[in-house]
């Protein structure tokens, strides 16, 4: 198991987009990652688009950044290239998910808006493959 520590949560979008809906809310997801090998860091960023037959509600957009223990990096990391292994990426991406619950429900409560959730998501659907990253050549 590859040892990590996730050391930042930010808040990249939030807006509550109608005053008043009723309707029954749909979701739809995306899910990126950024690397820097600097730091041995790699981002998840995550957004929702929460939306009803008529108009869009809701938007929440948020990145958690993840370290990468130093001994574990260098299992992942050659002279040409860095591999983030899908598996690991996966894991990223479930964290990540779970705190934008979170942070929905804190966003969300005493508002009529409190009943959006973010239902679970099987992120191994989500065609999340290993991550490869070639490294520029130290001779240039």
């Amino acid at each position: 198991m590859t040892k990590f520590r996730m050391f930042g949560i930010h808040l990249d979008q939030f807006a509550i987009l109608c005053e008043d809906c009723k309707d029954e809310v749909g979701m739809n997801v995306s899910l990126n990652f950024k690397y820097g090998d600097e730091g041995k860091k790699v981002a998840c960023v995550v957004a929702f688009d929460f939306t009803s037959e008529s108009e869009k509600v809701m938007v929440l957009k948020m990145t958690c950044e993840f370290e990468i223990q130093v001994d574990d990096w260098k299992t992942l990391r050659n002279d040409k290239e860095v591999v983030i292994p899908k598996d690991l990426l996966e894991f990223f991406a479930v964290h990540t998910i779970g705190t934008a619950r979170g942070v929905l429900f804190c966003k969300t409560e005493n508002t009529q808006f409190n009943y959006i959730v973010i239902p679970p998501i099987n992120v191994s659907e989500m065609g999340i493959s290993d991550l490869t990253v070639k490294l520029e050549s130290k001779d240039n």
